[in-house]
C-alpha cells in the first residue's frame, strides 16, 4: 500500500470523501462525510500520515447550487436517477461529461441527467428552488423551505416559499397528488407531480407533472390530449399562467390554460 493506491482506492468508491494513510502502519482508511472541504486544498502530510479529499466540483450560480438537472426526451427516466445513489456526476466532474448537461442555456447538445453528490448527504439546506427551461428562458418554479427536510420531504405544499403558481398554487386545497416520487405502474409514470382531482384525461388539471416513461394512460386514444408522442420521455409538462392547466388542446368550457412542455427541469439548493 502507498499513498497513491490510497488516494486511488478512495477515488474509486463511490462513497468515499476522504481518505486517511498511515506511513507508519501502512494502513489505508477511506470515510464517507460528506463534508464542505476547502476546493483549494488536495492533501497535507508529514512523515507519518497523509490525508487526502476527494474534490466536490459543484455549480453554482450566486447563492444557488445545482444538485439535479434532467433532459427532456432522452429516454432515461428522471426518478431512476434521482434516486440513483450510486451515481454522482460532481464527484468530481469527469471530463468527458457534458457541460451542457449543466446549463440553462445551449444545453441541446445534452443527452444525460445530471446528479449532484449532494442529494446523498441532504444537510444544512435553507431553501430548495425547481426551475422548468423552456428556450432558454425559465416558464416556472417554485421555491421551498428547505430547513429539516429531506432529499424528497421538501417537494411539499406546507413548505412552498413563493412560486410562478403563487398565490393559487400555497392555498390550493383540491391538490390531490403532491409528491416528487409520484408513481410508476402500467398504466402511468409520473414524477414532481402537483395534481388536482383526476375525473377524465382531457379535464384533469395540474400545476406540474414528469411523465417518466414511454407511456400514460391519457396518452392511450385519447387525440385531445396535450401529449401525443412520448416514443421519447421524460416530459416535463407545466401550467404556463397563475393557475392550474388542462391536459385538453383547448380550453372549452373549464377556461384553463393549456398545459405546456418544458426542455430542462433544475433543482438548485441554498445553504443555511
Amino acid at each position: 500500500m502507498s499513498n497513491l493506491l490510497c488516494a486511488v482506492a478512495c477515488h474509486s468508491e463511490t462513497n468515499c470523501d476522504l481518505y486517511h494513510f498511515s506511513k507508519a502502519t501502512n494502513i489505508c482508511t477511506i470515510f464517507s462525510q460528506q463534508p464542505k472541504f476547502d476546493p483549494s486544498t488536495s492533501s497535507t502530510s508529514d512523515s507519518d500520515w497523509s490525508i487526502g479529499y476527494i474534490l466536490q466540483h459543484w455549480r453554482s450560480s450566486g447563492e444557488w447550487t445545482l444538485v439535479f438537472q434532467a433532459q427532456e426526451r432522452i429516454g432515461v427516466s428522471v426518478w431512476h436517477t434521482w434516486s440513483n445513489t450510486s451515481l454522482r456526476h460532481d464527484h468530481p466532474i469527469s471530463r468527458d461529461f457534458p457541460r451542457a448537461c449543466m446549463s440553462q442555456a445551449d444545453y441541446s447538445q445534452c443527452n444525460q441527467h445530471f446528479r449532484s453528490s449532494i442529494l446523498d448527504s441532504w444537510n444544512d439546506i435553507k431553501e430548495v428552488y425547481l426551475s422548468f427551461v423552456k428556450a432558454n428562458v425559465e416558464v416556472a418554479y417554485i421555491v421551498f423551505d428547505g430547513t429539516g427536510s429531506d432529499e424528497l420531504s421538501w417537494f411539499s405544499q406546507s413548505r412552498i416559499l413563493r412560486s410562478t403558481w403563487s398565490p393559487a398554487l400555497d392555498t390550493d386545497n383540491n391538490i390531490r397528488y403532491f409528491t416528487l416520487q409520484g408513481a410508476c405502474d402500467s398504466s402511468s409514470c409520473r414524477r414532481f407531480h402537483i395534481h388536482e382531482d383526476v375525473t377524465l384525461c382531457r379535464y384533469d388539471y395540474f400545476y406540474t407533472i414528469v411523465v417518466d416513461g414511454p407511456r400514460d394512460i391519457c396518452n392511450q386514444g385519447f387525440s385531445n390530449w396535450v401529449i401525443q408522442d412520448l416514443s421519447t420521455y421524460p416530459v416535463f409538462m407545466y401550467a404556463p399562467g397563475p393557475g392550474p392547466a388542462s391536459y385538453g388542446v383547448s380550453r372549452g368550457s373549464l377556461g384553463l390554460d393549456t398545459a405546456r412542455q418544458a426542455d430542462v427541469l433544475s433543482v438548485w439548493v441554498k445553504f443555511h
